[in-house]
């Protein structure tokens, strides 16, 4: 009975990843754009004008932050004893 399950379980599993994917929907095909750049500065109006675009398109605000910095720390300087 279970060798019964186990081939049958295997049956439906083989049915259902052999079915085909549906089909995208008309007009909603998934597209790549490439962005070329040669300064910082260029890169940052592509981006505010990408925010822009969404921002008209679903409402909303959105900032942007300036990049942070990290520091390097010795772990000997902190005076942590253990």
């Amino acid at each position: 009975m279970k060798t019964a399950c186990l081939i049958l379980l295997f049956a439906l599993m083989a049915l259902v990843y052999s079915a085909p994917a549906p089909a995208p929907a008309p007009g909603n095909d998934p597209t790549v754009s490439v962005l070329k750049y040669s300064n910082d500065q260029e890169l940052e109006s592509i981006q505010r004008a990408i925010i822009a675009q969404y921002e008209g398109q679903y409402g909303g605000t959105t900032q942007i932050h300036a990049p942070r910095t990290a520091t390097l720390v010795n772990p000997q300087t902190l005076g942590i004893h253990i």
